[in-house]
């Protein structure tokens, strides 16, 4: 069987973000899935973030998964996900892009200070705001983000950022941080790689470049390198 992939996007992203990752992880033989996180419910505004976890939890327990990957808000999805899967369920590596971090290292993330339910960031999204956050990717992929963001739940924020405890996966893990991420500071991630004992890939690029931008191949590339002598230790 064709080892499997899940993909968790971050906050106000889709699945469809994983679209460079999955044609070369699909090239070496790898399944994969991305799904899109769901509000609750009553909406985003009454969404929390164990609606996204019970979500992660649900993909990861339908079919078996050897590599959970998760970018930002996806990232601290994929860490808490991993402490709740059923142990004959459990992903066998973790591969963990920009994640936002959980306590303790959170304390040294810019805070969430917005007070709205919602964040708009596609009801009330511009162009040149996507451009901000994707300034490396060329003009066709920055309106392809720019067509698909979506709001998203300022609760589920406002909890990832309050700084949730690290429960120790018991997975190899590999961290890959941008060496110019403006919402998680590289040294944050790289404490957070040290502190968790997990490999560390620095690569250039803004805070969505490993996904979405001009690093992305060669992120994809990094982890597929490291998969493949993690996966193979019984």
């Amino acid at each position: 069987m064709n080892p499997r992939a899940l993909f968790l996007h971050g906050a106000g992203a889709w699945g469809g973000q994983w679209v460079i990752w999955r044609r070369l992880f699909e090239a070496e033989g790898w399944q994969v899935d991305a799904p899109d996180f769901e509000p609750a419910a009553g909406g985003l505004a009454a969404t929390r973030f164990d609606d996204y976890v019970a979500q992660a939890v649900d993909a990861v327990e339908a079919a078996p998964v050897d590599v959970l990957v998760g970018a930002s808000l996806g990232g601290l999805l994929a860490v808490a996900a991993m402490a709740r899967v059923a142990q004959a369920s459990r992903p066998r590596a973790l591969v963990l892009v920009n994640p936002l971090p959980p306590a303790p290292w959170i304390a040294a993330v810019p805070p969430f200070t917005n007070s709205s339910d919602v964040v708009p960031w596609c009801s009330e999204g511009r162009f040149a705001s996507t451009q901000r956050a994707l300034p490396e990717a060329g003009f066709a992929d920055q309106q392809l983000a720019f067509r698909h963001w979506r709001d998203e739940s300022a609760a589920v924020l406002h909890e990832a950022h309050a700084g949730l405890p690290w429960s120790d996966t018991g997975v190899p893990t590999l961290l890959i941080a941008s060496d110019a991420d403006e919402a998680i500071p590289p040294a944050v991630s790289g404490a957070y790689a040290q502190g968790i004992g997990a490999s560390l890939c620095r690569v250039p690029g803004g805070h969505v470049a490993p996904v979405m931008g001009p690093s992305a191949v060669r992120s994809a590339q990094a982890a597929l390198a490291w998969l493949a002598p993690a996966l193979s230790v019984p």
